[in-house]
């Protein structure tokens, strides 16, 4: 067996095996997922591939066991061999250790406005470079320092905590993407209290949105939903309906697309499109703002309508949002290239293996790095490689030997 079957059929032989050791039935396992017998047959026999993340992610919970023994590795670094990224991960994951250590930041104090502007840097690299996965790499271990050391030693706290948060955020948003989801979480975390210590409604929000994307990785979709909602009413009271603050409008909205993430992956489309639609009434109120951390605005609405429409499985929406999706209206790469990416996963389910093929080589020219970190991408290729349509062969196997899923020949 080659290594492209085997990437499918281990991933089946592994469902298979918990199964059994669990004493659940195929036809149990199909009924608590949603799926057919004939599906997981087919799956545990390695003659289809599981997919959306999400199904394997409810595999797991019915079979008593973790994401990472269906998949044979972990889930967030799913690359065979060490990822380009470690470095720069590993000296991430010390500075952000080294915080827990008082005595570990002997440096002297930057002045906090510095501290602001190298953040606001940050966030303008993670949205406007397609090489933001290595630049971040390179400044947020020092950021998180200073920042650290700043606030240690700020006699203005809440300023200080304000810069600590932006800090944490974006960390977070770069350690998702990288990914290393445990470090995300701690990140995430850390930026939720700096942001409650600063007494912000918009840092606060933030940090909502960015822990529900942690907990829709580990698979808890409606604490995911839970947490969005439940910050959308504690900002909504700090909004002025007669004058409403565009920053903070633009925070509910982002709460509510996140929220519409998690419930279409809970296959709950009547609340995915209803938090969908609370989001566009936001956009079409605060017009051509962009918020400069989510890049919430009008196209950002729409790329998350196209990633619901993945999100349910509805590989004909998929296509038909995507030829109406102007994204070059979207100013954040990292959101255009997700749009692709979505694009893509439509046209995979429909068995359109060449148009899928060339919306990630889209994808990444619009950035490599997006596509070579991204775990959906390489589970798009693992289906195409494994279903091994000729008139896609060429442009599959080379693109997946750039995001390292199989070797170079």
């Amino acid at each position: 067996m080659d290594i492209e079957q085997s990437l499918i059929r281990g991933i089946g032989a592994n469902i298979a095996a918990h199964r059994r050791a669990a004493g659940v039935t195929q036809q149990e396992l199909a009924s608590r997922i949603g799926k057919s017998v004939q599906w997981v047959s087919a799956v545990e026999q390695g003659r289809r591939h599981a997919e959306r993340l999400t199904d394997l992610l409810r595999i797991a919970q019915v079979v008593q066991c973790t994401i990472e023994d269906l998949i044979g590795r972990s889930v967030d670094n799913l690359v065979p061999g060490p990822r380009p990224a470690g470095e720069a991960v590993a000296a991430v994951r010390e500075a952000i250790m080294r915080a827990a250590v008082p005595a570990a930041f002997p440096r002297v104090a930057e002045p906090l406005p510095n501290i602001g502007e190298r953040v606001i840097a940050a966030w303008t690299i993670w949205h406007s470079s397609p090489t933001a996965h290595t630049i971040l790499g390179g400044v947020l271990p020092g950021l998180i320092v200073d920042a650290v050391a700043a606030y240690r030693a700020a006699e203005d706290r809440r300023s200080a905590a304000r810069n600590l948060a932006g800090t944490y955020q974006v960390a977070r948003q770069w350690l998702h993407h990288i990914p290393d989801g445990d470090l995300a979480w701690i990140a995430a975390d850390r930026a939720m209290n700096a942001a409650r210590e600063a007494d912000d409604p918009h840092l606060i929000a933030i940090g909502a949105w960015a822990l529900s994307a942690s907990y829709r990785r580990a698979g808890q979709q409606d604490e995911a939903t839970r947490l969005c909602l439940a910050a959308a009413d504690e900002l909504r009271a700090h909004i002025d309906q007669s004058a409403p603050d565009p920053k903070l409008l633009a925070d509910y909205g982002m709460l509510h697309l996140a929220a519409s993430i998690s419930a279409a992956q809970s296959d709950d489309d009547g609340r995915a499109w209803a938090f969908h639609r609370v989001a566009e009434e936001a956009a079409r109120a605060i017009g051509r703002h962009y918020d400069p951390w989510t890049a919430f605005g009008p196209a950002n609405v729409d790329i998350h309508g196209l990633a619901i429409s993945a999100e349910l499985g509805r590989a004909d929406d998929v296509v038909e949002y995507s030829a109406r999706l102007h994204i070059d209206d979207m100013p954040s790469v990292e959101r255009r290239a997700a749009a692709l990416i979505n694009t893509a996963r439509g046209f995979v389910r429909r068995g359109e293996d060449e148009s899928a093929i060339l919306v990630l080589l889209d994808a990444e020219k619009i950035s490599q790095e997006e596509v070579r970190d991204s775990t959906l991408v390489r589970e798009l290729l693992r289906e195409l490689i494994f279903r091994d349509r000729a008139r896609a062969r060429t442009h599959v196997r080379a693109l997946a030997q750039r995001v390292g899923l199989i070797p170079a020949n």
